[in-house]
Order: C-alpha cells, then structure tokens, then sequence
C-alpha cells in the first residue's frame, strides 16, 4: 500500500449500504466535509436523521454499478457478501478508489485511524492486520500531540507562508524554518510572538 492524502473536495463518494458500519463511515467522511451518496434499501436512523439535515444524500435501493460508476471513491460495506465482491471487482478494474470493509484485498484503498489537530493530521494504518491496534495508537498520538499542536500549526503555517514571499534565497529560508521548529516555539506563545517580530524586522513586508 502506498500512503498518500487525497482531497476529495467537489468528487462523488459513495457508500454501498446503510447499516451501522455504512453509519460510522458516514461519521468519518463528515469530518472532512465530505457529503456522501448512500445506496441500500434501508438506512440506520442516524443516517435517515444526516439525510433531513441535507448531510448525505440517500438513494434508497440495492446497489447497482450505474450507482457507483462515476463515483471517484467507493466505500463497499453492504451485508450482501457476493454483492460487496462483484461491485469490488468491476470497480476496481474501472480505475476507481474502492474500499471494501470486510476484505481489503478486494478493494484497493484502506481508510487509517487518524488525529487531527487544527492543520496536523496523523493517520496510523495496520494494513488491515487490526484496526483495533490502529486506533490504540491513535488514542495515545492524541495524548501526545495534544491542544497545543493546533495554534502552534497555524503560527508554523503563518512562518512558511512569510518566508515562501519574502525570502529568495533557500540556505536563508531553511534557516529560519529550522529555527521554528525549534521546541520553544511550542511551549511558550509569546516566544511565537517574538519570533515573528524578529523575522519581519529582517525581512520587511516589501
């Protein structure tokens, strides 16, 4: 498997399904602001509930490959065993991003246990071997990346972005994005303060 981030703003996600697996699903691409398409005859009441919120969009049905063909990411969790591995295989050879909860070799993508913390994002993947272990660690990634990582993130942002416009030469920008990661900067917000004043005084605003 090979790791990799992918913005899903504007592509179709579908999840074939409506129990309470397609439910916790639901609840994680919710996160990310993705509103996803849901195909089954039925539907948990928490997603009937997302659906009179406009959160997700039901087509209450069994799923078919007209419902998932131009779809960009497919989230295969129906109780139908034969149903689930069929839409796999032409999914998949159909160039499409498939999970398949119940066996990862069918489908081609897996999703990670992640934590985030304003723009920090850490994901931990067992490749299957046990989501459980997944999320273990990701409970204790949050101990220790813990509230402060998200103002300290963004004042890392405000850095690079200061330095990608005022700074040509590359040994000077690395200088100071090396000086910012230093741990100081994440214990102590003033010093983020003063860090920022002495690289605007080197480097005016143009």
């Amino acid at each position: 498997m090979f790791p990799i981030m992918i913005d899903l703003s504007g592509q179709k996600v579908v999840i074939a399904g409506g129990g309470p697996i397609a439910f916790h699903k639901t609840e994680n691409l919710l996160r990310f602001g993705i509103r996803p398409h849901i195909v089954s005859p039925d539907f948990h009441p928490s997603i009937e509930q997302l659906a009179l919120e406009e959160k997700v969009v039901l087509r209450r049905k069994k799923v078919e490959w007209s419902d998932l063909e131009d779809a960009f990411l497919i989230m295969l969790v129906t109780d139908d065993k034969q149903a689930n591995a069929k839409m796999a295989e032409l999914a998949v050879h159909h160039g499409k991003l498939v999970v398949h909860a119940e066996h990862n070799d069918l489908g081609n993508a897996q999703i990670p246990a992640v934590m985030m913390r304003g723009k920090l994002m850490i994901s931990v993947s067992t490749s299957g071997a046990s989501p459980s272990l997944s999320t273990q660690i990701r409970n204790q990634l949050e101990e220790e990346f813990d509230e402060r990582y998200e103002a300290y993130v963004d004042f890392l942002y405000e850095v690079r972005q200061y330095i990608k416009r005022h700074i040509p030469e590359r040994p000077e920008r690395r200088k100071w994005l090396k000086r910012a990661v230093e741990n100081d900067y994440l214990e102590y917000p003033e010093k983020r303060k003063q860090y920022m004043a002495d690289l605007k005084e080197e480097y005016p605003t143009l």
